[in-house]
């Protein structure tokens, strides 16, 4: 039996997702398709936009059998720990086989090439890279150097496009676990992942959708919907306004002042520099999105402090995979899934929301979620643990 995994965000789900997982299918040969999916919080450091159910139950009408949940320490965590995170997962489920990803380049051997010699991370490495930093080269620009400087030349580009970063991650994480899961990449199609508008070249990217839903206040233009496969799942979120970090600007800020005298730097992705620029410039917080813009530095990227912020409050203090292999939802014709999870699957199965087996960080990030979602959308507040297991 071939299970093809996908790791995704589908914030939200759109027409280039449907095809990446029709493309997975095919080119795999696959009998399954497990979804590794972000839940409530994403890799940016921010709300999803649409709730994880919503997200999930689109990606079982466009493809996926099975969608299973990553725990917020992975989801909000850098490349490297969200692959780590995702591809254990994977791994974990004990019956995964192949993994199927897109990337900007499109050629597996040109990312295997560079993710065999990544994965080592020698001292001559290392070193080429302090080098590069401490020039004030950025990360990416560093590492392309660093690898010139070992004898294994890349593009910059290889190094620096987000698809072809994660590729390689993932890449990464499989031989450094020695797993045998056999990967596989499709060339990203249509606009650039970090494109803002639509173009007519292809799908549009989920950044370009967001920045529409933000720009029309939450309408579904009828440009817009065109690249929105299984509209009508999204009803709940026409015309309201979009979920964005700052939602949470007035949660944080209580939480960093409450806690003033605490170290931030106990918390996951928190450095020393971080810590000291966020008790300093407490007293000009605004907002959260603004706090991020006046904390980022030539050294803290907006993304890494976006993180941070975020870990400080939903109380992350450190990098944790997930213990269980919690299902959000499957295909009823795809049940025998179930079936071999429970039989070779490394971590317990969880289908019910309120188990007891999830840990109580993960459930208040997603109650806290929930209360920031009803209460911006002003609907009903929907409780975790009374929540069903989407089948399809």
């Amino acid at each position: 039996m071939v299970v093809t995994g996908v790791i995704a965000e589908y914030n939200p789900f759109h027409q280039g997702h449907a095809l990446h997982l029709s493309y997975s299918r095919t080119s795999t040969n696959a009998d399954y398709i497990i979804v590794v999916m972000s839940g409530n919080y994403v890799q940016r450091g921010a709300l999803a936009m649409f709730d994880k159910y919503t997200r999930a139950h689109a990606a079982l009408k466009n493809g996926a059998d099975l969608v299973l949940e990553l725990p917020p320490a992975v989801s909000t965590a850098s490349a490297e720990y969200f692959a780590k995170g995702a591809v254990a997962l994977l791994e974990d489920t004990g019956i995964v086989t192949d993994l199927c990803f897109g990337s900007e380049c499109g050629e597996l051997t040109e990312l295997m090439s560079l993710a065999s010699f990544l994965a080592e991370e020698t001292e001559e490495y290392q070193f080429f890279l302090r080098q590069e930093l401490k020039k004030g080269s950025s990360y990416p620009k560093a590492r392309t150097e660093a690898c010139r400087q070992c004898g294994h030349p890349v593009s910059q580009a290889l190094l620096s496009e987000p698809n072809n970063l994660l590729g390689i991650e993932y890449l990464k994480a499989l031989i450094r676990t020695k797993s045998s899961v056999r990967p596989h990449t499709l060339k990203r199609l249509g606009a650039h992942y970090h494109t803002q508008s639509f173009t007519k070249d292809g799908p549009a990217s989920a950044s370009a959708m967001r920045a529409m839903l933000l720009q029309n206040h939450g309408a579904f233009t009828p440009e817009f919907l065109q690249h929105f496969p299984s509209r009508e799942l999204y009803q709940a979120y026409e015309g309201k306004s979009p979920l964005t970090e700052d939602a949470l600007s007035l949660l944080l800020i209580e939480r960093l002042r409450r806690n003033s005298q605490e170290l931030f730097q106990n918390y996951f992705d928190v450095t020393e520099e971080l810590s000291n620029r966020i008790k300093n410039c407490q007293d000009d917080f605004q907002s959260f999105s603004q706090f991020t813009d006046l904390l980022k530095t030539k050294n803290l990227t907006r993304t890494f402090v976006s993180r941070a912020l975020l870990h400080i409050l939903l109380d992350i203090t450190a990098y944790e995979p997930s213990s269980v292999l919690r299902v959000l939802g499957f295909r009823q014709d795809a049940a025998v899934l179930l079936q071999q999870l429970t039989r070779h699957g490394r971590l317990p199965l969880v289908m019910d929301s309120a188990s007891s087996m999830l840990s109580p960080k993960w459930l208040y990030a997603d109650r806290l979620y929930e209360s920031v979602r009803s209460y911006i959308h002003q609907t009903p507040y929907q409780k975790e643990g009374r929540r069903k297991m989407l089948v399809v």
